[in-house]
């Protein structure tokens, strides 16, 4: 019963933040977006990190697995996702982003031994992807080469957010889960906010203009980013 509830609880958090982000995008551009949103995330992750006394990684290995992955789980995943969510509509980039599984499944194939792929595995894929998209279809349209760009981002982060998945399991299963979260979160923050501040300006120019929905979408949606973690442990 706990399992489902929190599974309801994750489905909720994820199936809303593309409209979140689409509204959010109105008024910050995509990059700098991203890195507040995380720098918020980390705000309050890491203090949760500090109570709880959650054991650190101990070999260079486990720190280099939070580079690479939070390089590809945060960097390119979500700066690929806020940057391609700009050209297209919200409906379209969950349905995209759905495609992340399909990835996983070949990924995994490769990189762990007892998550070969199947039909059934393939079928239940396919099958998902659908759902998402029958749930969107009225939003699955594109035009122009800036939708067709923003469609590509969108695949482009699912591969990257496939593959730090895998990386993780197959070589952080001694990492608790808020840990990872914590130290991808804070890796992949980096490049986001030295690349925004390089092209995209000073950050607190924006915070005069926001809107009341890009407020509220900056300030609260990081709160439910920092539960992920803490809901996937308690899954597990």
């Amino acid at each position: 019963m706990k399992a489902r509830l929190v599974w309801l609880i994750l489905c909720g958090i994820w199936g809303s933040t593309w409209l979140f982000i689409k509204l959010g995008l109105a008024d910050l551009p995509p990059i700098t977006f991203a890195g507040i949103r995380f720098i918020i995330s980390c705000a309050i992750l890491f203090p949760f990190v500090l109570i709880r006394r959650l054991p650190l990684p101990q070999g260079r290995r486990d720190w280099w697995l939070l580079v690479v992955t939070g390089v590809l789980s945060f960097t390119l995943n979500y700066g690929l996702v806020f940057w391609g969510e700009q050209h297209i509509s919200s409906g379209l980039a969950a349905v995209l982003q759905a495609t992340t599984p399909a990835f996983g499944l070949v990924l995994a194939h490769f990189h762990l031994p007892s998550e070969r792929m199947t039909w059934v595995k393939i079928a239940g894929v396919v099958l998902g992807v659908f759902g998402v998209a029958v749930v969107f279809s009225n939003q699955l349209a594109i035009s122009g080469r800036q939708a067709l760009a923003g469609c590509v981002a969108m695949v482009l982060s699912s591969s990257c957010s496939a593959y730090s998945n895998v990386l993780v399991k197959t070589y952080g299963k001694n990492l608790n889960p808020a840990i990872i979260a914590a130290g991808q979160m804070f890796f992949g923050l980096i490049p986001l906010l030295i690349y925004g501040l390089t092209f995209e300006g000073n950050p607190y120019g924006y915070f005069d203009g926001l809107t009341g929905v890009a407020d509220v979408q900056v300030r609260s949606e990081p709160i439910l980013v920092m539960l992920v973690p803490y809901l996937r442990s308690v899954w597990h």
